[in-house]
């Protein structure tokens, strides 16, 4: 679910670059870059418990 939230949110502020104001479009991209390094960061390091 948050891959489906993190593509849209990269969908919006590709348009909002596209034609929207440059300072939005710039602080969006730093927040969408912020959430997808955390979801990263969050599924990284997740212990695998593997049993072989």
């Amino acid at each position: 679910m948050e891959f489906t939230l993190l593509f849209l949110a990269t969908a919006i502020t590709m348009l909002i670059a596209w034609r929207g104001p440059r300072p939005l479009a710039l602080g969006l991209f730093g927040a969408v870059l912020i959430a997808c390094v955390a979801t990263y960061l969050h599924h990284a390091t997740d212990k695998l418990n593997l049993s072989f």
